[in-house]
């Protein structure tokens, strides 16, 4: 792994935080019932289990038993100035996916098609995601989304009692994906890195990834919000994702390209003296402009350039 990247000392999470993640926290904060799910989880010692089930199931990566697995985490944290760095686990899985679990003490774990199918800059991308849940302090309310459907079941009439708190916390739980998106990229600092990403999660087949065609990834995003038109389309999106923990792999590309293209990325990035090491700084054919929501893409525009 060649270590090119800006070291951002001192970045500070709200500086990239999306909006969305920020407006559906604000919401989900102010939401009747949160407490009890917190109480649920320190009271029923959920990390705790969660710890025992990861650490006595998959591979456990240190600088001395795998290291050049573990140098991507090493390096990731000093990239996003993360002082404490989690402890590191890989899962058998040939799709690529990663997952942290824990509040007090997060662990991450990357399935091993991530490391088989991926480059250093896109595996960069990954665990700089999972570690911008870690430095943004989601993890707690994410392990309340994982555990929502628990305690529902535990409570007479729960579905219709715990319904307002789990509809926020899924919601929030998708939008916070935007922030570690943003988190990776900050990490990989190559947004075609970040691209090829979310088309292999997308299911770009092995055959293909000598030949991935990104700007026919982004015109799905585009075709992708065409459907709104049809407001029967609309409903089934939102009905479809509703209980997702992530939102639509093409409209968190078009996001992260929002941000690109607004100049958020590069205000962090260029900072301070030293000079931005990105492997392409070629502008986008497509002008991506963010709107107000985008969990069905439906006010997100996107339009050639002309």
């Amino acid at each position: 792994m060649i270590r090119n990247k800006k070291i951002l000392t001192g970045l500070d999470h709200t500086s990239y935080e999306h909006p969305f993640d920020q407006k559906a926290l604000s919401a989900l904060e102010s939401t009747p019932g949160l407490d009890l799910v917190g109480k649920f989880i320190t009271k029923n010692m959920v990390e705790r289990v969660y710890t025992v089930q990861y650490t006595g199931s998959h591979l456990r990566v240190t600088k001395d038993s795998y290291p050049k697995i573990y140098e991507y985490l090493e390096y990731a944290c000093q990239i996003l100035d993360i002082k404490k760095i989690p402890e590191l686990y890989i899962e058998w899985g040939y799709n690529i996916n990663a997952c942290t679990v824990g509040a007090e003490n997060p662990i991450i774990v990357l399935n091993s098609g991530l490391i088989d199918l991926c480059d250093d800059e896109e595996i960069m991308f990954v665990i700089g995601h999972e570690l911008g849940h870690v430095k943004s302090n989601h993890m707690l309310y994410h392990m309340m989304a994982q555990v929502i459907n628990i305690i529902i079941s535990m409570i007479p009439f729960g579905s219709l009692a715990a319904a307002p708190v789990q509809f926020a916390l899924f919601y929030w739980d998708r939008m916070s994906e935007f922030t570690a998106d943003r988190a990776g990229l900050l990490c990989c600092q190559n947004k075609d890195a970040a691209i090829r990403a979310f088309m292999k999660m997308a299911g770009m087949p092995i055959k293909q990834f000598d030949d991935m065609k990104y700007q026919t990834f982004i015109q799905q995003a585009k075709d992708f919000k065409q459907l709104d038109f049809d407001g029967m389309n609309k409903i089934i999106k939102t009905i479809s994702i509703a209980d997702d923990s992530h939102p639509w792999t093409v409209m968190r590309a078009a996001e992260l390209l929002n941000w690109i293209s607004e100049g958020g990325y590069y205000e962090i990035v260029n900072h301070g003296n030293i000079p931005l090491l990105i492997k392409s700084k070629k502008k986008s054919k497509l002008n991506i402009t963010p709107k107000d929501d985008a969990e069905s893409g439906s006010k997100i525009k996107i339009t050639p350039k002309q």
